[in-house]
């Protein structure tokens, strides 16, 4: 999801207007996605940036050419104050898009208040194994997939190949050979640059630091058996994530403190040669220097164990059929589009993971393969898929958390403090 409309959803939550679904929960979102007349117009709500043109060309020309006598008719919205629009339009038959682009940690909240029709009966068809797991489960509620992931972004980690080479350092295959190797290549500082750091750190990257626990196996909350939620920053599995970005931030790492608008430009002081390691999604690589491009190399999160690659969290979007649309089965075939080959390869060619993984191949090549990417989204972890997680979020609660644990303070303390400020908001009815 967007950081720019975590707190537009998070004020729309907060005064108890995400009344897309309610009294039509039980029926509208559980009815079969099915029904409605053979011929209409289907109105698809995509987000500005988000779809090439040449993918929305295909979708319209190939579902008129489909269904004669019906119109597929596109309509671009922008991030700022979607969800207060999203809300709005859904809860009426007449204004909902019929599909709907969704920022993927929002699906949770509008799949568990109806707003979606359920589209467990098309899952297999529409890829089934082989759509993105952390999506599908953001957008799975009550045991019904309401969403499914339209498109991923990867984040990456870049390194200085020719300074790890100068100080002897291999790529790192766990989290605690990342942390050696950022000290490392400090110590060594090849290039004898003042104020040489191994890792560019911010604290206002959120994801990042989330990469540190979620591959340690937790997360900052999980649900009990009886439906309730219950923090786990204040477990060992996030203990040991965090002790590693404290012990950076005190050896190795430079921005702890940097605003979220620096860290948001990871490529500043990889560029300056100010460090050797940066994270950032796969578009940050237009950024880099040509003459750093050269030096550079590229690696997922890694685990904590050698094998594989870590969890990260992987931005992105999915794509729902409205619980009030009047055209169903026409917004059935206009998704199927959607997930077919022609429409996901257009999708990829833009440089995003397509919702299907089978069709990374078209991700144009660069420092990072379309295989990385690929890999990285399907072992990505989401944050908790809780109706009230966006108010976790637009309350600060974890960027507050991240904020104070690189400025030194107690990571016990911090965790089972902040564990309780998130279940207070989770389990708030």
């Amino acid at each position: 999801m967007d950081a720019r409309i975590i707190k537009c959803a998070a004020a729309a939550l907060a005064v108890g207007l995400l009344t897309v679904g309610c009294s039509s929960a039980s029926g509208g979102s559980g009815e079969s996605v099915s029904g409605g007349p053979d011929k209409g117009t289907v109105r698809v709500w995509f987000m500005q940036d988000s779809i090439p043109q040449d993918a929305q060309d295909y979708l319209k020309t190939a579902f008129e050419k489909e269904h004669p006598g019906s119109t597929l008719k596109i309509e671009i919205q922008q991030w700022d104050d979607i969800i207060a629009k999203l809300q709005t339009a859904m809860a009426s038959d007449k204004e909902t898009p019929d599909l709907a682009e969704i920022g993927n940690t929002t699906a949770s909240t509008f799949a568990s208040v109806g707003a979606f029709a359920d589209l467990s009966p098309l899952y297999q068809e529409l890829g089934g194994a082989k759509l993105i797991p952390s999506f599908v489960g953001a957008g799975t509620a009550h045991g019904k997939k309401y969403a499914l992931p339209l498109y991923a972004g990867a984040s990456v980690i870049y390194y200085r190949k020719d300074l790890f080479a100068k100080a002897h350092i291999a790529q790192p295959r766990t989290l605690g050979e990342l942390v050696r190797a950022a000290q490392k290549v400090k110590a060594a500082n090849p290039d004898k640059h003042r104020n040489f750091q191994g890792i560019y750190l911010p604290a206002a990257d959120n994801h990042f630091m989330e990469a540190w626990i979620f591959s340690q196996g937790a997360n900052y909350a999980r649900q009990n058996a009886d439906g309730t939620w219950k923090g786990t920053l204040a477990t060992p599995q996030a203990g040991a994530g965090l002790a590693m970005l404290q012990e950076l931030w005190k050896t190795a790492a430079l921005g702890a403190s940097d605003s979220s608008q620096q860290g948001a430009a990871p490529w500043v002081p990889y560029n300056n040669g100010e460090v050797a390691i940066v994270s950032g999604r796969t578009f940050a690589e237009k950024n880099i220097s040509p003459e750093m491009k050269k030096n550079t190399a590229v690696m997922a999160i890694p685990p904590v164990t050698a094998g594989g690659v870590g969890h990260s969290f992987s931005g992105g979007s999915s794509i729902g059929i409205s619980a009030k649309s009047q055209v169903k089965s026409l917004a059935q075939d206009a998704l199927k589009l959607v997930y077919g080959k022609e429409f996901q390869a257009k999708v990829a060619a833009q440089g995003w993971i397509p919702g299907n993984t089978d069709y990374t191949s078209a991700i144009p090549q660069s420092l990072s393969s379309g295989q990385l990417q690929a890999q990285i989204v399907a072992n990505s972890v989401l944050t908790p898929t809780a109706e009230n997680w966006a108010v976790v979020q637009g309350d600060n609660i974890p960027a507050d958390f991240w904020a104070q644990l690189a400025r030194g303070g107690d990571a016990g303390k911090l965790a089972r403090e902040t564990d309780g400020k998130i279940e207070k908001v989770l389990n708030k009815k």
